[in-house]
């Protein structure tokens, strides 16, 4: 199973998705060409539509690989992003990719988010997660740390090809990242902290907002 949505939704979902043109197209076709994990159109789609809703002004993107989900951040946005991104090959072409577009308030970091995340002391409005699945457990302590009361916290591929949510798609090979992912789950679904809400759009997507703290 590659998919926890029927090919058929998808193919609908993305004839009537009129944004998927131009440069971000480009991005999109070459980052699949090359191999390199990008999150779905149709999940671009929402993360827009989130920031649009919500009207963060400062960004944290956790895992940016080429820069293809930070561009649907920034699209119509005109606050700051703040993007990290472990591979350093991968990052570059990110930082192309800004450039080409002509977005001056992406700034891109380049490291172990795991490292960098405790050295930041900005607060954000909303953090989007979608780096080492295994490490969505500690992303989300900093993200506690790191989001303003009332923001978003988005993670993207909560469900992970159904194997999260049934056992029938177990596989071995993923007992670890499935333990943790289901982790994050549980977590965000119980936080004292945190609303949240599970959207099966993509490979699962995780929607949760920071309570005000009393």
């Amino acid at each position: 199973m590659s998919n926890i949505i029927q090919e058929w939704i998808i193919k609908y979902l993305r004839e009537k998705q009129q944004d998927r043109r131009g440069k971000l197209k480009e991005v999109e076709e070459r980052a699949k060409s090359r191999g390199v994990p990008i999150i779905e159109p149709e999940v671009g789609n929402l993360l827009n539509l989130l920031v649009k809703i919500h009207r963060p002004k400062r960004i944290l993107e956790i895992g940016a690989a080429v820069g293809y989900s930070t561009l649907w951040l920034a699209k119509g946005f005109d606050g700051e992003i703040t993007t990290i991104e472990l591979k350093e090959a991968d990052a570059k072409r990110a930082q192309d990719n800004f450039e080409a577009i002509g977005y001056d308030n992406i700034k891109l970091l380049v490291g172990d988010a795991l490292e960098i995340l405790p050295t930041l002391e900005e607060k954000f409005d909303f953090i989007f997660i979608d780096a080492a699945k295994g490490q969505y457990m500690n992303f989300l302590e900093q993200s506690l740390r790191l989001v303003n009361n009332g923001g978003l916290i988005v993670a993207d591929d909560v469900l992970f090809k159904g194997m999260i949510a049934d056992d029938r798609f177990y596989h071995p090979r993923y007992n670890t990242l499935t333990k943790r992912l289901r982790e994050y789950v549980d977590t965000v679904m119980d936080h004292p902290l945190l609303d949240s809400s599970i959207v099966p759009l993509g490979d699962g997507v995780a929607i949760s907002i920071k309570k005000e703290e009393e």
